[in-house]
């Protein structure tokens, strides 16, 4: 997997953890839903940061009690995050040598008062959540206690990933720089492949803690339906050697609080020439064969946790007259790709790319959208809507030349067919109907873009 991959696919995660989502599933949601995705060329230093930065979900300011008040969201959220601060040391090391995770709690905030760290608002106390050597590095994660709630948040933590070599005195831990600094703790806090500056210490692992008193689950894929608690308890540990495709739920005392997808190690195994043939055989229009390939690879990584088949190309070719939405054009080259899921869902992906020295230095983005059946075949036409403004790319069998929207009933624009596809405008409604239709007019198939149904994984989820 390139960088600028690797990139996407964090920025895409990154965005969904900030949003406070009322719901658990509300990270995956908005990945489902019609989810604009950048790709910018960063550097790895940044994708270390982003990849890792920690779940910011807003605290209220409130600072009384340690029960938890699921009756208001914000107090509620930041309750959890507390009972997570002041849970006992995970990780073999760390629980085998408290003198240890002492003084590295010491040297920390040591450091963290001379101003060194992106923290640097008066911190009361360090609590060391986790630590212990994985893969070939020293791993812990720290919590900063603020003295006030940051005025800008209310977020009364922050949290820090520390790595370096295995078997680091907590002098070496603790005098090396973050990872990552996340500006607030949430209830589950989640970290993967990590290293440090000079490459001594790599952690090829996903990782993810919750508070005290919750048992982690875990349900492999293709049914996510058998939950098994994890012998570590409240935590997770996934290595190259332990990974598998999997759900992830956390549970607190007995109440399911969260269920997500679990945590993807990248970069992912390469496409072989023979799966992009197989991926490749019946795509319709032009499709560039180096870009087929990174869309599929990007299909499987971006959605490791959800596919339970291969993804295979539907079409390729140019999109031209699209209305931009707030973001920008969808004009370019593209590819598009179809996705069997979990849950009898398909999950279709377009990806573009742009001539070079756009304005913004956008070098691609991409739509996805889920359906409740498959949504491609050589005799279907498949309507996909482009971002958020009022153009619809739809894709159609051979023998069609015309394309035309209709809602009501009613014809509300029609387009020619280049390539095998067309681009109408028509702005979202749940009454629109796309018709492909031959030169003599006759209509060969038609199809509406599909309403996304929630997945069960989450019923009854009472979220943090």
């Amino acid at each position: 997997m390139t960088v600028d991959e690797r990139v996407h696919a964090a920025l895409v995660d990154l965005a969904e953890e900030v949003r406070p989502a009322p719901d658990p599933y509300g990270r995956l949601r908005a990945r489902r839903s019609r989810v604009r995705r950048r790709r910018t060329a960063l550097g790895g230093a940044a994708l270390a940061l982003i990849a890792a930065v920690a779940t910011t979900l807003p605290l209220l300011p409130d600072r009384g009690g340690s029960a938890v008040n699921d009756t208001d969201p914000g107090r509620s959220i930041h309750e959890w995050s507390e009972r997570l601060r002041l849970s006992p040391i995970r990780g073999a090391f760390g629980a085998a040598n408290p003198d240890y995770v002492e003084e590295l709690a010491r040297l920390v905030l040591e450091r963290q008062r001379t101003g060194v760290l992106r923290v640097k608002e008066p911190v009361t106390e360090v609590n060391v959540l986790y630590l212990d050597d994985v893969d070939h590095a020293r791993v812990a994660f720290v919590a900063f206690h603020r003295a006030t709630p940051d005025p800008r948040t209310s977020w009364e933590n922050a949290s820090a990933w520390l790595i370096a070599k295995p078997g680091a005195s907590a002098a070496e831990l603790a005098d090396l720089r973050p990872y990552a600094i996340g500006d607030g703790l949430g209830p589950v806090e989640t970290i993967s492949n990590f290293e440090n500056e000079d490459g001594s210490a790599k952690a090829d692992v996903a990782l993810a803690i919750a508070p005290t008193g919750c048992v982690v689950e875990s349900a492999p894929l293709p049914a996510v339906d058998k939950w098994t608690p994890e012998p570590t308890v409240s935590y997770v540990v996934r290595t190259r050697a332990t990974e598998r495709a999997e759900w992830w739920r956390v549970v607190c005392d007995g109440v399911v609080k969260e269920v997500r997808p679990a945590t993807v190690l990248y970069p992912r195994a390469t496409l072989s020439e023979k799966q992009l043939d197989a991926a490749l055989r019946g795509a319709g229009g032009t499709v560039d064969r180096a870009m087929a390939r990174k869309a599929v690879q990007s299909a499987g990584d971006l959605n490791f946790n959800m596919t339970i088949g291969p993804s295979r190309v539907v079409w390729g070719g140019e999109i031209a007259g699209s209305q931009p939405d707030a973001s920008g054009s969808f004009d370019g080259h593209a590819v598009i790709t179809v996705t069997p899921w979990i849950r009898d869902s398909w999950c279709v992906n377009i990806e573009i790319e742009y001539a070079a020295k756009q304005p913004d230095s956008t070098v691609g983005r991409g739509v996805q959208q889920v359906a409740p059946a498959d949504p491609s075949g050589p005799n279907a036409a498949l309507p996909i809507r482009l971002g958020e403004g009022a153009s619809v790319l739809v894709i159609v069998p051979a023998g069609a030349t015309s394309v035309r929207a209709l809602r009501a009933g009613a014809v509300i624009d029609t387009a020619e067919v280049t390539g095998q596809a067309a681009v109408v405008d028509a702005r979202d409604a749940p009454d629109l109907t796309f018709e492909a239709l031959d030169r003599d007019g006759t209509v060969l198939t038609s199809a509406t873009i599909p309403v996304e149904r929630p997945l069960d994984l989450v019923a009854g989820v009472v979220p943090w």
